[in-house]
């Protein structure tokens, strides 16, 4: 493919230094990890009234692994948002580039001129660039743009190599389920039931190997989830991104009640059902950045948050997790 004058210009003056080496202590791209979750969330409380009480028990505990590989060592955050220092150089850069382009504008429209008078003849455009370097030499024009190039390249060169992203490639882990809902209410239609109150209890279980990312999340690369480590040797901190569900989770939902027929304007099913759970209180913990501890090739740590679950019941989420280079 044939580059644009302008396009070929700014190959050439990107390419004027040689990437800037670092010190940090980076992993070889490739280079395996492994991330581990647990998430455990636990509910336990009673409401009542004069009338009514409610009673609930709600466990859910879900266990990932994700495995991880290492992505080459990069001079900006692949995950985070530049910092002020960074913004200031970007915007550095900016203002340079745009002055290079203008000093340049008048030798462009030349090399153009060239380009549209030659079409595809190399020798022709070689023959013209030549004369039009010979008539710009010794000029205060090529010297000013030399100058200005040079400013231009070393303003350009990337920073040292500072932060290095672990992306997910595979992961399993598994899942229990145990929950138990008790409801006595003074419905009107209950009022032939002992006590005029009428029973209700609910049961979820389930328990087993977490199930693995719908089809087309396979078929897109997307088979190993979302979750990634970043470290940044810069601010020494890591960035992480826990794994998630990458499906709902089965259980069995069995309902117990003396509850006469049109309690509910929706009569729901009795006795045992296959059900699925979306374990959305593990979606609560958004990506967050941790100051490192030793070596950044083992950390962990823990978080607990209050949160509601499906039903509305208040309870507590715990999250551990540990990032360890194999």
């Amino acid at each position: 493919m044939t580059l644009r004058p302008r396009a070929w210009m700014l190959a050439l003056l990107l390419t004027m230094g040689a990437w800037p080496a670092s010190s940090a202590d980076f992993a070889p791209k490739g280079a395996k990890a492994r991330l581990n979750v647990e998430y455990s969330y636990e509910s336990v409380g009673r409401k009542a009234d004069k009338y009514d009480s409610r009673d609930w028990r709600v466990r859910r505990l879900l266990k990932l692994q994700a495995e991880l590989a290492a992505r080459a060592p990069a001079s900006m955050s692949q995950v985070n948002a530049p910092d002020a220092q960074q913004m200031a150089r970007i915007g550095q850069q900016q203002a340079q580039a745009q002055k290079m382009a203008t000093q340049m504008a008048p030798m462009m429209a030349s090399v153009e001129q060239i380009v549209a008078r030659c079409g595809e003849d190399e020798k022709c455009i070689e023959r013209e660039a030549m004369k039009m370097g010979a008539a710009l030499s010794g000029t205060q024009q090529l010297e000013q743009t030399q100058k200005l190039g040079q400013e231009t390249a070393a303003l350009m060169q990337p920073d040292a190599l500072r932060y290095q992203v672990w992306q997910a490639t595979a992961q399993q882990g598994s899942y229990e389920i145990d929950e138990s809902l008790h409801i006595v209410h003074a419905d009107p239609i209950c009022m032939t039931l002992p006590k005029a109150r009428c029973t209700r209890d609910e049961k979820r279980q389930g328990a087993g190997a977490a199930p693995g990312a719908l089809p087309e999340a396979v078929k897109s690369g997307l088979g190993g989830g979302f979750s990634l480590a970043e470290v940044d040797t810069g601010a020494n901190t890591l960035t992480l991104r826990l794994p998630g569900a990458l499906n709902l989770l089965p259980y069995t939902e069995t309902i117990t009640t003396d509850e006469p027929r049109g309690t509910h304007e929706v009569e729901p099913p009795r006795g045992p059902q296959k059900r699925l759970l979306d374990f959305r209180e593990a979606r609560e913990i958004k990506p967050f950045t941790v100051a490192l501890k030793g070596g950044w090739r083992s950390q962990s740590g823990e978080q607990v948050q209050t949160l509601k679950n499906d039903r509305g019941e208040t309870g507590k989420l715990t999250v551990r997790w540990r990032f360890a280079v194999l």
